[in-house]
């Protein structure tokens, strides 16, 4: 898949993480470093998630790809899919029983029933919903490694006691990714 032709159109509705897990794992207390442990849950959630993340979406959210025809079959590599909500070429709707969607596959899979057809670029937008409705324990606890390993590594670069992100981090979310 293009990553750069997938984009969110609405994001979930709240934080996988909220402030308060996050203060807890970190062992903090005080609410003095809450506007930055926020602006952590963001980041680390930039991370896992999405097309410049690892192409996972932790929670419930709409996304639309775009393409330049509309193939016979196609795959949907952001996972996991929940629903293909809408297909629109040119602008105009696909009855939904034209394509069929196979989204117990990871990569989800759609069917289109009629031969592949081209259009113009950008002409074929197809809307879906991807998400766990319950976020995998698994994955919250990568999520709150990573808001870990930012706040104890505040800058880019310390030579001195420079550490690489967890290893369970990756290991973690390469079980959920498609690609």
């Amino acid at each position: 898949m293009d990553w750069t032709r997938l984009k969110l159109i609405a994001a979930p509705t709240a934080p996988v993480v909220t402030l308060d897990e996050a203060r807890d794992h970190l062992r903090i207390s005080h609410d003095l470093d809450d506007t930055y442990i926020e602006h952590l849950i963001a980041t680390a959630t930039a991370v896992i998630e999405g097309p410049t993340g690892a192409g996972i979406s932790l929670a419930p959210a709409r996304w639309q790809l775009t393409m330049d025809h509309l193939p016979r079959h196609f795959d949907i590599d952001l996972c996991p899919v929940m629903s293909v909500d809408k297909i629109t070429l040119n602008g105009e709707n696909v009855p939904p029983l034209s394509y069929r969607c196979d989204l117990d596959s990871v990569p989800a899979r759609v069917h289109v029933a009629f031969p592949s057809v081209r259009h113009d670029l950008g002409s074929v937008k197809v809307e879906f919903t991807a998400g766990n409705e319950t976020v995998p324990s698994d994955l919250r606890h990568a999520l709150l490694m990573l808001i870990s390993h930012f706040y104890e590594q505040r800058e880019a670069f310390a030579a001195s006691d420079l550490k690489e992100v967890p290893f369970a981090v990756g290991a973690i979310i390469s079980r959920y990714r498609a690609f």
